[in-house]
C-alpha cells in the first residue's frame, strides 16, 4: 500500500511539473486619437462613458494585458496632442473630459504620427512598453487634411509616409468613421495592417443600447484582432510564452530524478 502511495506520489508531481503553464497575457498599448471638430461630440462623450465596458471586455479573459493613451486633434490652433499617456481605463475617461469641439482642420495621418511618437519636434511621447502591440484606434467624420504642416524625418507627412509608419512599428491600426471620403482617406492603411473599419454612426447617438451594442463588437473584434496578430508574428516580443514554462530538458531531469526517488523508496519497502 505504501508502495501504491508513493508511485500516485511521483506520478502526480511529474504531471504536475510537465503540465504547461498558462501563456502570459499579450500586452497591448491602445492609443485612441479622437478628431476633435465639432459634430465628435456625442462620440467624445461615448467614449468617455464606455471605455470601461471596452476594457472589461477586452481583457477579461485573461488573454491581454491592456493599458490606454489619447491623443485629441484638429482643435483650432492646437497640434495633436496628448490628454494622457498611458493608464488604466478609469483615468482615461478623466482625461478624455479635456476632448475639444472647436476643430476645422482634421490632420488625422500627422495625428496618427503622433500617436506613434514620429513627428519630427514632437515633445511630448507616449511610453510605450518595448514587449507591447501597438494599437492605434481613429475616430473621426472627415478625411485627413492639412497633414503638410507635419514631417517625418523630413519627408510631408502622407498616406504613404504613415503605411510607412504603421510597419516600422509593426502597429495594428482600426478606424471608426462616417463618409465616402473619410473611407476613402483610411480603409486603405486600415486594411493593410491588421485592423476593422467600424460605423460611426452606431457610436454618435443617444441610444445607449445601440452604443453598448457596438461596444461590444468593437473590444471582442479588438480582442480576435490581437490574438491574431500573435498568430502571425509568434516571435513579437509581445507574443513570446510566459518565462515560467519549464524547457523540455529541465521537465525531464525533473522526472528522472522524481523516478529515482520512487525507486529508493521501493527498495526500503522491500
Amino acid at each position: 500500500m505504501k508502495i501504491k502511495h508513493v508511485l500516485s506520489g511521483v506520478i502526480m508531481s511529474v504531471a504536475a511539473a510537465v503540465a504547461p503553464a498558462h501563456a502570459a497575457p499579450i500586452l497591448s498599448d491602445i492609443v485612441f486619437v479622437v478628431d476633435e471638430s465639432g459634430s465628435m461630440g456625442n462620440v467624445q462623450t461615448n467614449l468617455r462613458n464606455n471605455i470601461g465596458l471596452f476594457a472589461s471586455i477586452l481583457t477579461g479573459t485573461g488573454q491581454v494585458d491592456a493599458q490606454y493613451g489619447l491623443v485629441g486633434y484638429g482643435a483650432s490652433s492646437i497640434n495633436p496632442r496628448m490628454l494622457t499617456d498611458f493608464t488604466n481605463a478609469g483615468n482615461f475617461a478623466s482625461a478624455a473630459q479635456g476632448l475639444l469641439t472647436n476643430g476645422g482642420t482634421e490632420p488625422g495621418y500627422g495625428a496618427v504620427g503622433f500617436a506613434l511618437n514620429a513627428l519630427d519636434g514632437q515633445t511630448d511621447t507616449f511610453s510605450f512598453r518595448n514587449n507591447a502591440v501597438k494599437n492605434i484606434i481613429i475616430l473621426t467624420d472627415e478625411p485627413s487634411n492639412g497633414d503638410h504642416r507635419y514631417t517625418v524625418g523630413g519627408s510631408t507627412m502622407t498616406s504613404s509616409v504613415l503605411d510607412m509608419l504603421l510597419s516600422d512599428n509593426n502597429a495594428l491600426f482600426n478606424g471608426v468613421l462616417r463618409g465616402a471620403s473619410t473611407l476613402n482617406s483610411y480603409t486603405d492603411l486600415i486594411t493593410d495592417h491588421g485592423g476593422t473599419v467600424f460605423d460611426l454612426t452606431q457610436f454618435n447617438t443617444n441610444n445607449q443600447q445601440t452604443v453598448q451594442d457596438f461596444v461590444t463588437l468593437f473590444a471582442n473584434t479588438k480582442l480576435q484582432e490581437t490574438l491574431d496578430f500573435c498568430q502571425l508574428n509568434p516571435t513579437n516580443p509581445a507574443c513570446q510564452p510566459s518565462s515560467d514554462v519549464p524547457e523540455p530538458a529541465s521537465l525531464g531531469l525533473l522526472g528522472l530524478g522524481l523516478l529515482g526517488i520512487f525507486a529508493r523508496y521501493r527498495r526500503r519497502f522491500a
